[in-house]
């Protein structure tokens, strides 16, 4: 029991659990963290309190359905050339032409 002990100390977590038992120094240092705790001395942020004022410069309702439509002929153009591209017919592939017939020793002159 008294080994069990010094497993639920933080500086188990450092040392070991034999070292924490033999009372190694932590190889970890006390100083203190470098990171700060937030303190309010920084003004830098922005106030969540404060409400910026609505932008200007949108488009209007009616602005926005002419870019839609205008979307969506694109789209419908688009679907429409592909189509008549997929109907040209193709050629057909040249038929394989038959192996040559070599035979060692003889030239083909």
């Amino acid at each position: 029991m008294i080994f069990g002990l010094p497993a639920c100390s933080e500086r188990s977590l450092d040392t070991g659990l034999l070292g924490s038992v033999t009372g190694e120094p932590s190889p970890i240092s006390d100083n203190p963290s470098p990171v700060r705790a937030m303190s309010g001395e920084r003004t830098g942020y922005p106030n969540l309190g404060s409400v910026p004022p609505r932008p200007t410069g949108l488009t209007t309702e009616a602005q926005r359905q002419t870019q839609m439509d205008k979307l969506a002929g694109d789209r419908a153009e688009s679907r429409r050339r592909k189509a008549a591209t997929e109907a040209i017919p193709m050629p057909e592939p040249l038929a394989v032409p038959p192996p040559p017939n070599l035979q060692p020793g003889k030239s083909s002159q």
